[in-house]
């Protein structure tokens, strides 16, 4: 499995111990607000995509967090059956890797580029990627956001 990654999206499986049974639950029930997420100890919010059993009617389940539910250091998935009392509460943390870092350049149209550093530009105000590469003497088009990762 892949390690995490700051403000790239990390998949990870997780079982839920049944309240009936000894063990996992068998194919669980799982519905929107069951699964939260809270990023750098702030306050927690439902995830994006609902987790899914998978394989189906199995007692693995896919927790799927997107590049932006992944951008902060400290990453904590709070997991509860809010609707019935088929699995036990469960708890998931994510540190970022360690030597990551990120810097955040707002660039305006028209701005001269120049780097030897690999840098990843978004869409302005977004996560959306739309170049990742080393840039030499390039001029903007566009108004962007540009992070540098080193690691």
């Amino acid at each position: 499995m892949a390690e995490p990654v700051k403000g790239v999206a990390y998949e990870f499986p997780v079982g839920l111990d049944s309240v009936l049974v000894t063990g996992f639950q068998v194919n669980p029930t799982i519905a929107a607000g069951d699964f939260q997420i809270s990023k750098d100890f702030g306050a927690f919010a439902n995830l994006a995509t609902l987790p899914v059993v998978t394989p189906a009617g199995s007692t693995s389940v896919k927790v799927s967090l997107s590049a932006l539910e992944m951008t902060a250091d400290k990453i904590l998935i709070l997991a509860k059956d809010a609707a019935g009392d088929e699995w036990e509460e469960m708890q998931a943390f994510i540190d970022a890797p360690a030597g990551s870092s990120e810097t955040v350049l707002d660039i305006i149209e028209g701005d001269h580029i120049e780097t030897s550093q690999t840098l990843v530009i978004n869409k302005k105000d977004t996560t959306t990627p739309v170049l990742s590469k080393v840039i030499t003497g390039s001029l903007l088009t566009d108004n962007v956001t540009i992070r540098t990762i080193e690691s």
